[in-house]
């Protein structure tokens, strides 16, 4: 099945979007933690953790790993 037009335009803009120090799911799991607890406290991202934030930009998978995340922390903050 060929890919639409859409499809390539998108994965295009993901090529292009790629970094030199992007990572891959391991290692945005590895560090999801960290940049919750920063996302959800309001304190600005290290340079470090910025590769997370664009992982979970492109990688649909890792973002409802992170949703569940802050969800959770969320509700612990709650009580």
């Amino acid at each position: 099945m060929p890919l639409s037009k859409e499809q390539v335009s998108a994965l295009l803009g993901m090529v292009a979007s790629t970094k030199s120090d992007d990572i891959d799911c391991d290692g945005c799991f590895s560090h999801l933690a960290e940049f919750a607890e920063l996302k959800l406290t309001g304190r600005s991202l290290p340079d470090a953790l910025s590769a997370i934030e664009r992982h979970l930009d492109q990688c649909s998978c890792c973002k409802d790993e992170f949703e569940a995340l802050m969800d959770g922390l969320r509700a612990t903050q709650q009580d």
